[in-house]
């Protein structure tokens, strides 16, 4: 596959935009810009406005929980209830 096409394959395949699929830097930056854009839309969905540091620390914890082996179900079940955890609102 050409390497312009990728961040095209990854908005299509992720269902992020195709700019940030472009700016990503790897997989860590690509599972970031997921789990940033999923945060924003759950939060949204349910009204409530998350507290600063909120997001980064969900998705620093997904990211870091799949570079080590889990699995994207386990790692964000894991982070979710990890997040609650520091920042109940």
């Amino acid at each position: 596959m050409k390497p312009a096409l990728l961040p095209l394959v990854l908005s299509v395949a992720l269902g992020i935009t195709p700019a940030a699929a472009a700016r990503a830097d790897g997989l860590g930056d690509i599972v970031k810009a997921v789990c940033l854009s999923a945060f924003e839309n759950e939060m949204s969905l349910v009204g409530k406005v998350p507290p600063a540091g909120m997001a980064s620390y969900a998705c620093t914890c997904v990211e870091q929980r799949i570079r080590t082996g889990s699995g994207i179900e386990a790692a964000r079940s894991h982070c979710r209830q990890a997040t609650a955890e520091r920042f109940p609102i």
